[in-house]
């Protein structure tokens, strides 16, 4: 039996290394899926005018965008991001230049897409005194998260670091995102959260204050094998939808019905300036009826609730 040429997790081949989406991250649907698995018997090309084909790069776009709205869609990082907290700002109006990390080796393979989707600044986080409560409880803002890099307690006035908070965490990863910061005891037996809450946080921060809790993560999956199969299904239906409709235009424009009779040897075709295009109509369908059920009922499961109170 000839060795498998298909790239892609429905032929056992997986590229898990390619750049396209983010660097090592690999290919979570492969063209060779779109055109071979989705688009099963069908050759992409254009019946007329010159035959133009749909091409693999073609293919990985609509997959990129599908991505992506899944992403926007329950809210979640399918895709490797780095979350770093944006500094403070100079006396003119500017903001400060970190020195504390170095990222050149990080983003070195990322193209300019890549660094804006993937490389993010978001603020820092603030202090609640019912969440400071709570072993200083901080929810994250975006999800799953794989891991923390940094986390300083800071001055909201001046920005010195009061506290590095790091050797006291507790990250409850994945998509419960949650931090909380919770320090030991000390040799001496002394509590040394009661001794830092009483010298170092309630005295000074009796109020609820902004830019407190500067922290620094990772969240999404650092390779497409990571990646839940329920979620690469939906976004490779996702994608097959923009596939089907675009290349089935493309095969029979305005074609709304074909029919053939074999004892008279005759054909005839109906057209149609309706949007809805015929040639892959049912399967677009079925498509977004699996598509819409799913996320019926997964998005609570995966997406954050928010709740308010009047």
């Amino acid at each position: 039996m000839a060795a498998e040429t298909r790239i892609g997790f429905a032929f056992n081949n997986p590229d898990t290394t390619s750049n396209y989406h983010a660097p090592k991250f690999g290919f979570l649907i492969s063209a060779d899926e779109m055109r071979y698995d989705e688009l099963f018997g069908n050759a992409l090309v254009a019946e007329t005018g010159d035959y133009q084909t749909i091409t693999d790069e073609q293919l990985l776009d609509y997959v990129r965008l599908a991505i992506r709205y899944f992403e926007g869609r329950i809210n979640i990082d399918v895709l490797p991001r780095r979350i770093r907290y944006k500094p403070g700002v100079n006396e003119d109006g500017t903001y400060e230049t970190r020195t504390d990390y170095n990222d050149s080796d990080y983003i070195a393979k990322m193209d300019r897409k890549q660094l804006h989707e993937l490389y993010v600044t978001e603020q820092g986080y603030p202090f609640r005194i019912i969440q400071a409560r709570k072993e200083f409880r901080v929810k994250l803002r975006r999800r799953p998260v794989r891991d923390l890099l940094t986390a300083n307690f800071v001055d909201p006035y001046f920005g010195n670091t009061i506290m590095d908070l790091m050797p006291f965490r507790i990250v409850k990863e994945g998509f419960t995102g949650v931090c909380y910061f919770r320090p030991r005891l000390l040799t001496m037996r002394t509590n040394t959260f009661q001794y830092l809450w009483d010298t170092y946080l309630r005295s000074p921060f009796d109020r609820d204050l902004q830019r407190i809790f500067l922290l620094d993560y990772d969240t999404g999956y650092e390779n497409c094998q990571d990646v839940p199969d329920e979620f690469r299904n939906i976004i490779k239906k996702i994608a097959a939808c923009t596939l089907m409709n675009i290349y089935g235009d493309g095969k029979s424009a305005a074609i709304a019905s074909r029919s053939v009779s074999l004892n008279n040897v005759s054909e005839s075709v109906s057209t149609t300036q309706s949007a809805t295009n015929a040639m892959f109509g049912a399967r677009i369908i079925q498509y977004q009826k699996e598509i819409k059920e799913w996320f019926s009922y997964n998005q609570t499961k995966y997406s954050r609730t928010s709740i308010g109170v009047l």
